[in-house]
């Protein structure tokens, strides 16, 4: 299920600003990336109380797939039908809300069945980082990466997923919602774990971090296609001849994933969370650096090293967090406390697509004036700064006396 969860949106979300931009709407990518999340931020609370208190968990997976299936085929049907790009907003907006509690429902599922949640969850997640690798490949292999034949594709392989969920290990509700309060039933007692300082800290830390990384997906396979027409070095033909497109190139960081979540599997009970976190933003630094010497130097196997890097990025923050925040809560909350890392990132993807999108238009893009301060570098440095700050916030604000991820 990891697997086929993490298929449907690496079908699209790597080739969608150049689908976009095929079919002329490439300017309405910032608006749809955010509303998205803006009108998710509490459909996971209130699904994982649901989940925590009356449904089955993995009831409701399939429920949902089944249901945002339908707007993610719609998204991309109406770029060939011509209709405006509003729609394609109005689509994607309904099926990300529709979609935010998927992997928090799944996540769940997992762990509560899961003996050694430490050695098995990082390898779930492996299967995962599979899944948006075989997408990806099969997106440019099929030269699909300008098409909105693979949002299409996302649609039905949603639709299987949702069936699928039916058939997964029964995951019963903790407690009744009968006797729940309002504030229980609509998920905000979540808001409560915020009291505990490591968690507050971890969770803004999350927001904050995610703003800057919202410009990977973005704008890296953008500059990849214009960097792919001037970097005609022998070595950047023979990647290309593998890695034929955009889409393929950008599961380098799935590919680099793989090593990282099964060193990560390994390190999960023996490193401290503080440290392992500090790894992934000290990377994120590396790799907008690279992102930045790559356009500065028009050089491909810059940005593919950077790309690469993605990999050890979410192994050693996202997933690891995840099992920390599932250790620091009691079972009656751990669904909720899921969507409440959920809430924070979708957050930071509210405000990241709007304040990356500014700044791309004003140095990047092809629009703007290229003169002097105008380009991929400064773009790329100033992204740089902002990942350095956030890791500043988490070292001065975190304390780990004891606790180990």
């Amino acid at each position: 299920m990891f697997f086929w969860l993490a298929v449907a949106p690496g079908l699209w979300a790597p080739a969608a600003i150049n689908i976009l931009d095929a079919y002329d709407a490439k300017w309405v990518i910032d608006y749809t990336t955010a509303i998205g999340p803006a009108l998710a931020i509490f459909s996971s609370l209130v699904v994982a109380s649901l989940a925590d208190r009356k449904y089955h968990a993995q009831n409701l997976l399939g429920v949902l797939s089944i249901s945002g299936a339908v707007f993610l085929w719609l998204a991309f049907s109406c770029l060939e039908w011509g209709w405006s790009p509003w729609w394609y907003m109005f689509f994607q907006a309904c099926n990300v809300f529709i979609a935010a509690p998927l992997w928090v429902l799944l996540s769940k599922v997992a762990l509560v069945h899961s003996r050694n949640a430490e050695r098995d969850f990082p390898l779930y997640t492996m299967c995962g980082t599979l899944g948006w690798i075989s997408a990806g490949m099969v997106v440019s292999w099929l030269a699909l990466d300008a098409s909105a034949t693979s949002g299409k594709l996302a649609g039905y392989v949603r639709l299987f997923i949702g069936f699928a969920a039916f058939m997964l290990p029964k995951t019963p509700p903790v407690i009744s919602l009968q006797k729940a309060t309002l504030k229980e039933k609509l998920g905000l007692s979540a808001l409560d774990l915020l009291k505990n300082r490591k968690l507050k800290v971890y969770f803004i830390t999350t927001m904050l971090f995610t703003i800057p990384l919202a410009s990977f997906y973005l704008y890296a396979p953008k500059m990849l296609m214009e960097l792919a027409e001037v970097d005609k070095s022998s070595f950047a033909i023979a990647v290309q001849s593998w890695l034929p497109g955009p889409s393929a190139q950008m599961t380098l960081g799935q590919m680099a994933e793989i090593g990282a979540l099964l060193m990560l599997s390994y390190l999960g009970v023996r490193v401290r969370l503080k440290w392992i976190v500090t790894i992934a933003m000290v990377l994120g630094i590396m790799r907008f650096g690279l992102f930045a010497l790559a356009g500065e130097h028009e050089m491909l196997a810059l940005i593919w090293l950077g790309v690469a890097l993605h990999g050890p990025i979410y192994a050693f923050f996202s997933v690891t967090g995840k099992m920390f925040v599932d250790r620091q809560v009691p079972n009656e909350m751990r669904a909720q406390a899921q969507a409440l890392m959920s809430l924070m990132t979708s957050v930071g993807t509210v405000i990241g697509p709007l304040a990356v999108g500014q700044l791309y238009k004003n140095t990047a893009d092809e629009n703007a004036n290229q003169e002097g301060w105008n380009t991929w570098p400064l773009f790329w440095w100033v992204l740089t700064l902002a990942v350095f700050l956030c890791l500043v916030y988490f070292l001065v604000g975190y304390r780990d006396e004891e606790e180990k991820s």
